[in-house]
């Protein structure tokens, strides 16, 4: 599949390049990142150049991997990134710190889901290891319903599974928000 291009309201959401490389290595370098991500860590510039030159090209063309940059504009300064795994019809995403508490991901999200649900697919499954509210409240403004805590699908790069929080979200759901999310 050739990748895609969403627009939303305020972001253009197109694939990571190359240019991005050093704004992906300073954002993946956050702290946060550490404790509730399973990127390498440190993140290094390697990494960034895997992602960028194999990972996201790999998975659009074997239609495993969904994978976004988030822009305020077309050829605009990379904000962050949302990618979709079609094994586990799941999806995670990240934003640099300088971006974050203004409604992006959430639209980002929203955006993604759209495009999910119109290539047919029936659900899609979300989780983040149990604390990240950040996390939480983007899949909870999205509509998706709270399933539980178990250990994560992913194994974390110290070959763990984490607790984590894991949510739902059907292609018939109303995008509204559900009870029952962790205070």
């Amino acid at each position: 599949m050739e990748p895609v291009i969403l627009q939303s309201e305020r972001l253009w959401l197109d694939q990571p390049t190359s240019a991005d490389r050093d704004r992906i290595v300073e954002y993946c370098r956050d702290p946060v990142f550490e404790a509730f991500m399973t990127l390498p860590w440190p993140y290094e510039p390697k990494h960034a150049d895997f992602f960028v030159d194999e990972l996201v090209p790999r998975g659009w063309q074997t239609e495993t991997e969904f994978t976004w940059a988030l822009r305020e504009s077309e050829g605009g300064p990379l904000l962050g990134a949302i990618g979709a795994r079609t094994v586990g019809s799941d999806f995670g995403y990240w934003l640099g710190a300088p971006h974050r508490g203004r409604g992006l991901m959430s639209e980002a999200v929203a955006s993604v889901l759209h495009w999910l649900y119109d290539q047919g697919w029936p659900l899609v499954n979300w989780e983040c290891v149990v604390g990240n509210r950040a996390s939480a409240g983007i899949a909870r403004r999205n509509g998706f319903r709270y399933t539980g805590e178990a250990p994560t699908d992913l194994v974390f790069r110290d070959g763990s599974r984490p607790p984590a929080w894991h949510g739902v979200r059907s292609a018939t759901d109303d995008g509204t928000e559900k009870p029952g999310w962790p205070a």
